[in-house]
């Protein structure tokens, strides 16, 4: 299995490095820039599509992944009735989200036509994931991995000819013909997949309650039940990584203004975050499959393995990142970059690393549903990001929403740690915990230097600053040589 993962993880991260940064960079930061503090409305009302995710997907993507990877025989038998019941909880995320940004958040007649394509493209997104889970738990773990950036290929497309050869030269560029752009190229997304997936398996389409409810009310119970605890993972998980943007619009009298600042630091973070989201989307069916051995032997190996590359790799990236943002905004943001936009970069980047470590902790810990014990912990993380957003948010803007993200993903990322340590009784030796914490102070103080004392473009000090990270993982024995052995092979 462990050969299996670094095959596709390799491949998936081929395959988004060539496209989404390019969507990221290309199409994503060239709206900002043209369009300016509008941007920070759609970044707090994109936030808001992501906080009722409990009512959009109620856990049946993870569900669905987990069974599926066990038990494959049983697509036809679940894949319909799911269907069926995502587009009834679609109707009603709409309508929820809808009357609370109205009836609560105070938003009128300029911001909700915007927030409803936003649910749109929320549901068609909610909707590609669920096709890809099933791709994925039956085995193809590949094809998942191309169809894993198909979208933002697809919106590659739609948003580009917008905004470099606009065919409708009569209608203005907007933020909501932004949205529609994106909205067209994620239907494309779903009819790809759903005909690819048919491809792979044959399934019917009418759920087994089509015609008779009360003949397959106890197939949609068990469903709903059984999704239900993922569901609540959703909700907890959305709901203290995306209140920031939201708090921020609202909280302040200029806050679209300070939301953009944020959304445009937040755009590096999440563009490293693909990464971690990789890995957590191939790592669920494997996690899934190996927990079939009572002894968790593979799991533990699998488990170390991808800590030693995210571990490596997110503190790298960030440490890049974090002694290059001044030049890193003034090439994103030309005209437009200021110490208030870099500082709040360099805060927030750092949440990458414990991101990281949620996404691979919470993978493990979802594939044996253990969601109740991390239900407790976000729910601690909730509580304890509004507050800190409270408190700093008012004094300090979008550097104190970034502080607050680093705080709550820190404390998220250590609860998620020990909870596969008591679980999955995970003994890391003393000299394994010396390389990791040398490693993280290794990267830091190399950066520094290379950033301090080479007199040299700034583009030639972060590849510098990419290859210390590349050594010190060899010099503290989280990559190792044979392995880099294997990658050559491959």
């Amino acid at each position: 299995m462990n050969r299996e993962f670094i095959i596709n993880i390799l491949f998936l991260v081929l395959i988004n490095l060539l496209i989404k940064p390019a969507f990221i960079f290309g199409i994503d930061l060239t709206v900002q820039n043209r369009i300016g503090a509008d941007y920070g409305l759609y970044f707090a009302l994109l936030n808001l599509t992501y906080i009722f995710q409990i009512v959009n997907d109620f856990g049946i993507q993870g569900f669905n992944n987990r069974y599926i990877s066990r038990h494959p025989q049983l697509l036809p038998k679940y894949f319909p009735n799911l269907l069926a019941i995502k587009g009834l909880l679609g109707i009603l995320y709409v309508a929820l989200t809808l009357l609370v940004a109205w009836g609560l958040l105070g938003y009128g007649r300029r911001e909700l036509p915007l927030l409803l394509i936003l649910l749109l493209n929320s549901i068609l997104v909610q909707m590609v994931l669920f096709l890809r889970s099933n791709v994925s738990g039956l085995g193809h773990y590949r094809l998942d991995s191309f169809l894993s950036s198909l979208d933002k290929l697809l919106m590659f497309a739609t948003c580009g000819i917008l905004l470099w050869a606009n065919p409708f030269p009569a209608i203005p560029f907007t933020i909501e013909t932004f949205a529609l752009a994106q909205t067209l190229a994620l239907l494309l997304t779903v009819l790809i997949v759903f005909r690819l997936l048919r491809w792979k398996a044959e399934f019917p389409i009418r759920p087994s309650w089509a015609k008779n409810w009360r003949a397959g009310r106890p197939v949609v119970l068990f469903l709903l039940r059984k999704s239900y605890p993922y569901a609540l993972v959703v909700l907890l998980m959305f709901a203290y990584t995306r209140l920031d943007g939201v708090l921020l619009e609202r909280l302040l009298p200029d806050g679209k203004t300070h939301a953009e600042v944020y959304a445009g630091a937040y755009r590096l973070l999440d563009a490293c975050n693909m990464l971690g989201f990789m890995f957590a989307s191939l790592l669920l069916p494997m996690f899934a499959r190996l927990l079939k051995d009572p002894a968790h032997t593979g799991v533990r190996s699998l488990a170390s393995l991808s800590f030693s590359l995210l571990w490596t790799g997110s503190i790298t990236l960030a440490a890049a990142v974090y002694f290059a943002r001044e030049d890193l905004l003034h090439l994103m943001m030309p005209g437009r970059a200021s110490p208030y936009r870099w500082d709040t970069l360099g805060l927030l980047i750092w949440a990458f690393v414990p991101v990281s470590m949620t996404n691979i902790f919470s993978t493990l810990l979802t594939a044996q549903e253990r969601l109740r014990d991390m239900n407790r912990f976000f729910l601690i993380g909730i509580v304890l990001n509004v507050t800190l957003n409270l408190f700093l948010i008012p004094t300090y803007q979008a550097f104190g929403a970034a502080a607050a993200t680093v705080a709550t993903q820190s404390f998220v990322a250590f609860g998620m740690l020990w909870l596969c340590k008591r679980f999955f009784h995970f003994h890391p030796s003393r000299a394994w915990m010396f390389r990791t914490a040398g490693f993280a102070v290794f990267v830091p103080a190399a950066d520094y230097l290379v950033f301090n004392s080479i007199q040299a473009d700034w583009k030639i000090r972060f590849g510098l600053a990419l290859l210390a990270g590349l050594f010190g993982g060899f010099l503290f024995g989280l990559l190792r040589v044979r392995k880099a052995a294997v990658f050559l092979k491959m």
